[in-house]
């Protein structure tokens, strides 16, 4: 019986790969609009809660629309700073190859960087190309949300009716249970996260700012994004702007100042705030997050390793609640589920 269910779980464990794999055209933007309706959802909730306690009480659809237009007005004033801040430090690539340039001759004097970095590598390095690169994928990244967009509007017109057959589909109230758990913990998680990843952006468009980094805007932006994943994107959010800031400045002060305040920022938010108003919400392993992260980047790139800990919160969740499956769910998490 045991062999049975060892099989009948790797067939499963298979087909999902495989179905996130070739699905991902349609997957991707779908389990996106999903959580940005989740959100969405939640921010609006809280907006009417505020309203109703403070000044007057709004309906849900009039809240959901504000928020949902003032998230597309908010997004799009991003990407014009962003795209303005690309294009100023394309017009300035040239200086900046060149200030590369002499800081890898710099460093080879005294060490020998073939042995860490194969030297062909360091020669395709071409700051112009990045930066050109980089503005178009974003570019192209915004041209393919509108696909996004189109989910979520699908997924607010069916909310009512979804409700409705969720309850006939829910026949008993442990199901209900097992769904308003994920659906609070999900709204919860990213209620705190989004909460935490803006402090973060302020906190990187601060810093960088006051220290003359050329990027501040787009750093911050990113700081905002990359808080979504676990460990991989804090180190990013701290190196790539203090290794900037090392090709801008040709000194190793300002640097190291902007690596140190910077990393004290994700300490204090990621470490004491995030983990306080969290509590007991991510009971994940390190390890099986990383291994899903590393997964879910290598199925669906960049967006997939954002997705990977509300995935794994859910599927925690999921097999929590099911007694053939609570093994496994015990495995999943750090401390055990009680």
């Amino acid at each position: 019986m045991n062999n049975i269910k060892a099989i009948n779980f790797s067939i499963i464990l298979f087909s999902t790969v495989v179905i996130l794999y070739f699905g991902k055209f349609f997957l991707l933007p779908l389990f996106l609009a999903l959580f940005f309706y989740i959100i969405l959802n939640s921010i609006s909730k809280d907006l009417i809660n505020f309203t109703k306690k403070y000044l007057f009480k709004i309906n849900e659809a009039l809240s959901f629309f504000f928020i949902f237009l003032s998230s597309l007005i908010f997004t799009y004033f991003l990407f014009q700073l962003f795209k303005i801040n690309i294009v100023s430090i394309i017009e300035n690539s040239q200086q900046y190859q060149k200030n590369l340039n002499f800081f890898i001759d710099l460093i080879s004097q005294h060490i020998v960087l073939d042995s860490f970095i194969p030297g062909s590598l360091l020669e395709k390095v071409n700051l112009i190309n990045l930066f050109s690169n980089l503005l178009s994928f974003i570019r192209s990244f915004a041209g393919n949300f509108s696909l996004v967009l189109i989910y979520l509007i699908f997924i607010v017109i069916e909310e009512k009716f979804f409700r409705i057959k969720l309850n006939l589909v829910l026949n008993n109230e442990k199901k209900k249970k097992i769904f308003t758990k994920i659906n609070n913990d999900i709204y919860n998680y990213f209620r705190i996260k989004t909460f935490t990843s803006l402090l973060t952006a302020l906190f990187t468009f601060t810093i960088l700012f006051f220290l003359g980094n050329e990027l501040s805007i787009t750093f911050s932006i990113f700081a905002f994004f990359l808080n979504f994943i676990p460990y991989i994107g804090s180190l990013l959010a701290v190196l790539l702007p203090s290794i900037f800031a090392t090709i801008q400045f040709m000194d190793f002060f300002i640097p190291m100042l902007t690596f140190i305040l910077l990393l004290t920022s994700q300490i204090l938010l990621g470490n004491f705030l995030e983990t306080k108003l969290m509590g007991k919400t991510l009971n994940i392993s390190p390890i099986v997050l990383i291994i899903f992260l590393s997964l879910m980047g290598k199925l669906w790139g960049l967006v997939g390793m954002f997705l990977s800990v509300p995935l794994l919160v859910i599927l925690i969740i999921i097999l929590n609640n099911f007694k053939d499956t609570k093994k496994i769910a015990i495995f999943l998490t750090e401390k055990g589920i009680d």
